[in-house]
């Protein structure tokens, strides 16, 4: 296909064109490279009625009319509707020219065109197909949820997180967030563990129902944190250091008592956040 000058005048935007936000700033740099060396790289146009619409290279017409353009290189090709948004999307997701909303909302609309994710995840070059799900599962989020997401108020991480939830609850998990209650990742997921469990009622009862042998359990638990609590924090390291020497600790003892005391952490962990989801919903 070959280059062509159109005026400019008869080109337009397509009007589903994925991207809908264009940094002025970024623009205008690109507005000022076009005045002083011209349009690099033709615009691709497919034809509708006596115009051109835009298949690929909207920024570089913005630009170009910032420039005061009144033609520029274009190559003309004829593409049905359906092709001109799947070229589009690629386009735009490609160049990371979307925010992760956009890119979210890109995805779906390829996939309810017949993508598969497996598809999608190799023409974007990934390897694992979660990568694809992880952005669409940000459609879940609330309209005013997707702005902070978008202006960089909340990481894509936590995005993800409060995206497990129901909209209703996804104000509980924000205005924690923002007070620094859910400060670390862990606690976060453990937080929306929490409120998932809560759906189901068998949950929090079998939480809350504590029998004669549960107690003795947690009486022991308390016993032993309480014991290692005062026995590094009052024990001197010299004295430490001889229990070692004349007894059979080993650090590959402590390993593997640290790995027990990290599965402790992990359910601690859970049942607080239930128990404090359990009191917030």
């Amino acid at each position: 296909m070959s280059t062509t000058k159109l005026p400019i005048k008869d080109i337009f935007p397509n009007p589903n064109q994925p991207r809908k936000d264009f940094d002025p700033v970024k623009l205008e740099e690109l507005s000022m490279s076009i005045k002083e060396y011209g349009v690099r790289q033709p615009i691709l146009v497919t034809p509708r009625g006596s115009r051109y619409m835009i298949v690929a290279g909207e920024r570089r017409y913005r630009a170009s009319l910032l420039a005061g353009l009144t033609e520029m290189p274009a190559v003309i090709d004829e593409i049905n509707d359906a092709l001109v948004e799947e070229l589009a999307l690629l386009e735009n997701i490609q160049r990371e020219d979307l925010n992760v909303i956009e890119i979210a909302l890109a995805y779906k609309n390829l996939m309810d065109r017949g993508w598969t994710a497996e598809q999608l995840a190799q023409k974007m070059g990934f390897k694992q197909i979660w990568r694809i799900d992880e952005k669409i599962c940000l459609l879940n989020l609330t309209d005013e949820n997707r702005k902070l997401v978008i202006d960089g108020t909340l990481s894509n991480a936590q995005a993800q997180e409060m995206a497990r939830v129901d909209p209703d609850k996804q104000e509980l998990i924000r205005r924690r967030i923002i007070s620094g209650e859910l400060s670390t990742y862990n606690k976060l997921r453990a937080f929306v563990d929490g409120l998932l469990m809560l759906e189901n009622q068998d949950n929090l009862f079998v939480l809350q129902t504590i029998t004669e042998e549960d107690r003795q359990s947690i009486d022991s638990v308390k016993t032993l944190l309480g014991t290692i609590e005062r026995l590094v924090s009052q024990t001197s390291l010299d004295v430490l250091k001889k229990a070692a020497y004349h007894s059979s600790i080993t650090p590959e003892r402590i390993d593997l008592i640290i790995n027990h005391l990290m599965k402790l952490r992990k359910v601690a962990l859970a049942g607080e956040a239930m128990k404090t989801a359990a009191s917030a919903a």
